[in-house]
């Protein structure tokens, strides 16, 4: 019994941990992300990490989602940024 308390609040444990090190989760359909940016492209609505981790951001509901090449977005603070809580692509609609 206690080998088996033992295990499952183990799991718990290293799940939660890897949890925590999430930079993108979802609330109400919607993924949000965190980061921190510097202004550079002035304000920005939406963005999420790319899968080749890049941010990518739009200006513009709707708009195009455009890939942050120059590197103004990061996972870490840095000199001159705030941290941000941002909006990113809508869900994927279901077709049946």
């Amino acid at each position: 019994m206690k080998q088996h308390l033992f295990s499952a609040l183990a799991l718990v444990l290293a799940t939660s941990g890897l949890a925590a090190c999430a930079t993108g989760y979802y609330g109400g359909g919607y993924s949000y992300y965190d980061g921190y940016y510097d202004d550079y492209y002035g304000p920005v609505s939406y963005g999420y990490w790319g899968p080749d981790d890049y941010f990518y951001y739009s200006s513009v509901v709707g708009g195009p989602y455009i890939r942050d090449d120059a590197r103004h977005f990061h996972r870490a603070t840095f000199q001159g940024a705030h941290r941000f809580h941002m909006r990113g692509r809508p869900p994927a609609h279901r077709h049946m």
